[in-house]
């Protein structure tokens, strides 16, 4: 099986949000909705962006932190209110996903529900520009997005190469209200796209190429976006989540699945991963040896086993939770190690662990 590969147009560098309207009309684009949410109008983000858009803008900014179903059918009777002909999504991944579910939705007679977990019902995308303002949900340059069903249920994907936007414009200037914890966490999650994407199968020597970069970006920048004047940090983050995006092409493995498993609790997924990902990583790379000291030498290490230390001395030091019991989340063992048997994400993955290393696995998690 091959790996197939949907790209959107790139538009990327501090500035570029310049050259929004320009690729709207490109688009032929004369109506957008402008998708984004509460809390980067309260930055100014929304305002900077309409005034880079054209005169007939409508906007909605009511998607949940967590995105629902609900929240994208509440924007779909927006964008059909004002008779939108193309969307523009600002934020982070619960603004792009929902986002492209409104741009799958507009040439479908079905509420959002009906499409999670069914890419066959997509025919086509109306024209959608992505913007993130987060430095690692890739969803600007990935075929997936998810949503919940009910508040409080866990999260549920669709993937499709109709999914992947037509424009990513990429502008770090947009990142630099985000507040330190999002940075953390979001450059944590690009960094999980990239380990999980590369260990996917099959090989693919085009996206491994670009995890790799990927990988050595959040490593070698997260610290210093963290402070005030890391603007260069900044953008070697944002490279590096949209090199992440296009490794979930290949697929994902058990950190997802731990986060998949406990997105009932109104957690923030980054978070989540952050704490999941060493352990996955230390139980994958037994198994993909080649793999395992390809990404050792990318990052100076030894081997796996020290690849696995730095990635918790990394998440560490930048404030992110080491266990799930720490991050606040509550639950039992038994309960969390069923939802890992049965993780789609296990598709995807190079190795599925088994029930007895998903038990351990949580144990040692919620611990």
């Amino acid at each position: 099986m091959i790996a197939a590969l949907s790209l959107p147009r790139l538009v990327f560098g501090t500035g570029s949000l310049s050259q929004l309207t320009a690729e709207l009309l490109e688009l032929g684009v004369h109506r957008p909705l402008l998708i984004s949410d509460r809390g980067l109008k309260r930055a100014g983000i929304v305002d900077k962006v309409l005034a880079a858009m054209p005169a007939h803008t409508s906007t909605f900014l009511d998607v949940p932190e967590n995105p629902t179903t609900g929240g994208a059918d509440a924007a779909l009777q927006y964008y059909r209110t004002n008779d939108a002909d193309g969307v523009v999504a600002l934020g982070g991944g619960s603004v792009l996903d929902s986002a492209k579910f409104v741009a799958a939705l507009a040439h479908l007679r079905v509420e959002a529900r009906s499409l999670v977990g069914k890419p066959e019902l997509i025919v086509q995308l109306a024209p959608l520009v992505a913007i993130p303002t987060t430095l690692g949900t890739g969803s600007e340059s990935s075929p997936v997005a998810a949503l919940h069903i009910e508040i409080g249920g866990t999260a549920l994907g669709t993937r499709s190469h109709l999914l992947v936007p037509k424009v990513a414009l990429c502008d770090p200037d947009l990142a630099r209200t985000l507040p330190r914890r999002l940075i953390a966490a979001t450059g944590i999650d690009a960094l999980s796209h990239c380990i999980e994407g590369f260990f996917a199968e099959p090989e693919n020597s085009f996206i491994d190429a670009l995890a790799l970069d990927g990988i050595a970006r959040v490593f070698d920048s997260l610290h210093a976006a963290l402070a005030s004047d890391g603007d260069a940090a900044r953008t070697s983050l944002m490279a590096a989540a949209y090199a992440g995006g296009i490794a979930i092409n290949k697929g994902l493995g058990p950190a997802h699945a731990v986060a998949l498993a406990c997105s009932d609790q109104e957690l923030h997924h980054g978070t989540l991963i952050a704490v999941a990902l060493p352990a996955a990583v230390s139980l994958v790379t037994p198994h993909l040896p080649h793999k395992a000291a390809r990404l050792a030498a990318a990052l100076g290490a030894r081997d796996s086993a020290e690849v696995a230390i730095m990635l918790r001395k990394l998440t560490a030091a930048v404030g992110l939770p080491h266990s799930l019991k720490h991050a606040g989340y509550h639950g039992e063992v038994q309960a969390l190690t069923d939802r890992l048997i049965v993780s789609p994400f296990n598709r995807t993955s190079p190795y599925v662990p088994s029930a007895v290393e998903y038990r351990q696995m949580a144990v040692e998690l919620l611990a």
